[in-house]
């Protein structure tokens, strides 16, 4: 039986970078993996978890007990490469998150793009394959984010997430919709648009009752 469940509509099923999920909406939740408990009747595709920046081990150990229960996307912010290491066996899809930090500026693009090297030059000490996402910054200009996503094509990171629908309809653009992207949106509004505009997944940050509302709403799409 899944965690998060029961809403079983099959024509909501989708195929993401090798993952399957029941349906295309995820929820974005804090470090605090207790909170899962919570969300017993939220019926999430997919949960975003973002671990603490001390105790990251003990976190970790938290998670076994959700292993295969429901997909389980890790936002990897901090020492990204060390959490990257210590998450790997634990994720279904780990995302890079290069500006985890919110600092004033976007993280510089020559930077990430080493950085993603990094972590798909690690995923090779693997004998399993673990996808990998790039959680795109709201401050990255229409050229940076060309570039980003042409280096992410090459180098092998299978999605990207996104902020917002208006960015995500330019990245769908610019893609021509061959590109896996997840839209981080926070309203159930924007969520709808960017499934209909044809994001692959979307991940929300919504309460229990708009939540299941979306997922009403979305199933008669």
């Amino acid at each position: 039986m899944c965690l998060f469940g029961s809403h079983k509509n099959k024509a909501l099923d989708t195929s993401v970078a090798g993952l399957d999920f029941k349906n295309p909406v995820g929820l974005r939740q804090s470090p605090n993996i207790r909170q899962l408990r919570d969300c017993k009747t939220f019926g999430a595709g997919f949960v975003t978890l973002t671990p603490p920046k001390e105790d990251v081990l003990n976190w970790i150990l938290g998670l076994q007990e959700y292993r295969r229960k429901t997909v389980l996307a890790i936002n990897v912010y901090s020492d990204l490469t060390r959490t990257f290491s210590l998450v790997y066996d634990f994720s279904d899809l780990i995302i890079i998150d290069p500006d985890g930090d919110h600092g004033i500026d976007s993280p510089d693009i020559s930077d990430t793009s080493v950085l993603l090297d990094e972590v798909v030059n690690l995923r090779l000490c693997y004998e399993h394959y673990t996808p990998i996402a790039l959680r795109l910054s709201h401050g990255h200009t229409p050229e940076e984010i060309s570039a980003l996503l042409n280096h992410c094509r090459l180098s092998g990171i299978d999605a990207v997430v996104v902020p917002g629908a208006k960015k995500v309809s330019t990245i769908l653009e610019a893609t021509q919709h061959r590109y896996p992207i997840i839209g981080a949106v926070d309203t159930p509004e924007e969520a709808l648009e960017c499934l209909r505009m044809g994001a692959s997944l979307v991940e929300t940050n919504l309460r229990p009752f708009a939540f299941t509302k979306l997922l009403k709403s979305l199933s008669r799409l």
